[in-house]
C-alpha cells in the first residue's frame, strides 16, 4: 500500500508541476510580446527538470526569462516579420492563378523550413550561449542534421495545436507537457551531436 502512495503522490507531484509551469507560462504570455521570453523560460524549466532532476518552478522559470529576454524578443519580432511576409505571399499567390503552382511548392518549403527550425530555437536558446545569429543558425542546421526527429517535435508542436482547438481546457497543461517532449527530443539530437564531435 506505501508502495502505491508512494507512486500515487508522485504522480500528482509531475502533474501538478507541469500545471503550474504551464500557468505561469500562460500569465507571462498575457502582454502578447512576451510569448517568446516566456516559451524560453518554460523550456528552461523542463531542461532543469530533464537534466538536473531539479523540480523547483517559478524561480527557475523567472531565472531563464531574465536570462533570455533581450534574445528571444529579437528573434520574436524577426519570427514575426517571417510569418507575415510568409502570410502576405500566400495572399498574393491566391490572387495570382497564373503563378498558384510556381510559388506554392516554395512557399510550401519555405513554411516546413521555419516550422522546423522554430521547434529548435528555444531548446537551443536555453541549452547554449550564442548571439541571435548563432541560435538561428544552429537550429536550423540542426533542423536539417536530424530530419526524423524535427518530423517529430513539429508533429508533437501540431499535436499540442490541434488538441487546444479540439479540447480548449487542455490549454491549462498542454503546453507544459509539449514543451517537456519537444525538449527530450531535442535533447537527443544535442547528445548525438556531441558524441559525433
Amino acid at each position: 500500500m506505501n508502495v502505491m502512495n508512494g507512486k500515487f503522490t508522485r504522480v500528482m507531484e509531475i502533474l501538478s508541476n507541469f500545471f503550474l509551469l504551464n500557468l505561469t507560462w500562460l500569465l507571462m504570455c498575457l502582454p502578447i510580446v512576451t510569448i517568446f521570453p516566456a516559451t524560453a523560460a518554460m523550456i528552461g524549466v523542463v531542461r532543469q527538470w530533464i537534466l538536473h532532476d531539479d523540480t523547483a518552478v517559478f524561480s527557475v522559470f523567472m531565472k531563464y526569462f531574465k536570462e533570455n529576454l533581450k534574445q528571444s524578443m529579437v528573434i520574436g519580432i524577426l519570427w514575426g516579420f517571417f510569418a507575415f511576409i510568409l502570410y502576405m505571399n500566400f495572399n498574393v499567390m491566391v490572387q495570382l492563378e497564373a503563378m498558384k503552382f510556381i510559388l506554392l511548392p516554395f512557399l510550401v518549403l519555405f513554411s516546413v523550413l521555419m516550422v522546423f527550425t522554430t521547434v529548435y530555437i528555444f531548446p537551443v536558446m536555453v541549452h547554449y550561449r550564442l548571439n541571435v545569429f548563432g541560435i538561428i543558425r544552429n537550429s536550423f542546421l540542426l533542423s536539417m542534421s536530424f530530419l526524423p526527429t524535427s518530423l517529430l517535435a513539429a508533429l508533437v508542436l501540431f499535436g499540442i495545436f490541434v488538441l487546444f482547438l479540439w479540447q480548449p481546457f487542455t490549454v491549462f497543461i498542454s503546453f507544459s507537457v509539449g514543451g517537456y517532449l519537444i525538449f527530450t527530443l531535442c535533447n537527443k539530437v544535442f547528445t548525438r551531436k556531441e558524441t559525433l564531435n
